[in-house]
């Protein structure tokens, strides 16, 4: 195990103790094997009693920030996770050691990071046997969703649940109470469960964006003529994202109703994915940072609140997916930023996450599940693996 190097931008001692604490959160919430587990990962929260196992959406995202340190661990991160595969080809939300306490929570998935979290880790341990394994069992559960969760078969997909319920496919989606999920309604799909009656902005860009790392895997894996196929894959769907979901007039992203097409004009952050993503024309970007610039929207005191601050339902106190800052959504926002060469924009952003945040820069307070946007107040469950992990990969530049 050896240390992340942080970026020249970040390379303070107030930040290096930021550093250590990141690495001191996902440590701390790092399991051995045991029970149903087959190998070692981490958990959401050691904090909070419900989070003794391992989720899908989180694993990805651990797995990138640690492999910065240890390969292995992130290796078995993603692995974990696959080890819960059904032979449709979907991963199970959430796992556990001892199924006593909880049953592995089948109802719904997560949004689908598998690829982009292999990639990268191999960046760091450049171990093929680890990516020819994983290939055929991510290729599965991409086919997946276009088979379980495209009800209207259209070429884009919808959250959805495995029993049919409303609450589990908002699960599915990460983003439990997200305003844009309010008034929706469950249509069933003739295989086994339903979508919702939306077709998500944030889903089909994370599947744009696994297509394009199924391309780079394939192509390391000599697999020339697979690679085409994801690449043509992506071009055609990103047609598709730009005119069924983009809004010219206010150049922001937006959800759309399955049944009726129309979009749902909720500015929230499932709409700056496509620029994390990379799927987004320059002159989107442009519009975009307009609006991520925009201080009655997301750059509030502490930036890129998960609803737009001037929504009448922002509810920044424990609101959960309703307007407090999640650190995975920030990240996606800064990245997506840099990648259209908003550079000095992403650093200003970077750095009021590291200045403002309660307590980050104390060592006796914990890192938080999430945060208010307006005082930077923690909430939720303390000691939060996945803030820790997108803090440090903002730290290093990742």
């Amino acid at each position: 195990m050896g240390p992340a190097t942080l970026s020249k931008d970040f390379s303070s001692a107030a930040h290096q103790k930021i550093a250590v604490k990141c690495l001191q959160t996902l440590n701390g919430n790092w399991r051995s094997p045991a029970g149903a587990l087959k190998y070692d990962g981490l958990f959401p929260s050691y904090n909070y009693e419900w989070f003794n196992g391992f989720w899908s959406w989180d694993s990805w995202k651990h797995a990138v920030a640690i492999a910065q340190y240890d390969t292995e661990l992130a290796q078995n991160q993603i692995l974990a996770m696959y080890d819960f595969q059904d032979e449709m080809g979907m991963i199970a939300d959430c796992v556990y050691r001892d199924n006593i306490i909880e049953e592995h929570n089948w109802r719904d998935t997560k949004p689908p990071l598998s690829a982009w979290a292999a990639w990268e880790v191999f960046q760091y341990s450049k171990d093929e046997k680890f990516l020819k394994n994983l290939f055929p069992k991510i290729e599965k559960y991409h086919n997946w969703w276009y088979k379980y969760r495209d009800v209207d078969q259209n070429g884009l997909c919808e959250y959805g649940s495995t029993d049919g319920s409303l609450i589990a496919a908002k699960w599915e989606s990460g983003m439990d109470n997200a305003v844009r999920f309010d008034d929706t309604k469950m249509i069933k799909n003739g295989l086994q469960g339903g979508s919702m009656n939306r077709e998500s902005v944030d889903l089909n860009a994370y599947l744009y964006a696994e297509k394009q790392y199924l391309a780079k895997i394939a192509t390391r894996l000599g697999e020339k003529e697979k690679a085409l196929d994801y690449e043509k894959a992506a071009t055609a769907l990103q047609q598709t994202i730009h005119d069924f979901f983009y809004d010219k007039e206010s150049g922001w992203y937006f959800d759309v109703d399955l049944e009726t097409k129309q979009q749902l004009k909720v500015f929230g952050a499932e709409g700056w994915i496509p620029l994390w993503a990379k799927l987004a024309t320059p002159e989107q970007a442009e519009k975009m940072k307009r609006v991520m610039m925009d201080t009655t929207k997301f750059a509030v005191y502490i930036p890129f609140p998960t609803l737009a601050a001037n929504h009448p339902k922002f509810k920044p106190d424990g609101g959960y997916w309703r307007g407090p800052v999640w650190l995975d959504q920030a990240w996606f926002a800064i990245t997506g930023l840099k990648n259209y060469g908003y550079e000095k924009e992403a650093i200003q952003f970077s750095h009021h996450l590291f200045d403002r945040l309660e307590g980050l820069k104390n060592e006796d307070l914990p890192i938080r599940e999430n945060y208010h946007p307006l005082t930077g107040a923690g909430l939720e469950s303390n000691h939060f693996s996945w803030s820790a992990a997108h803090l440090l990969m903002l730290l290093t530049d990742n």
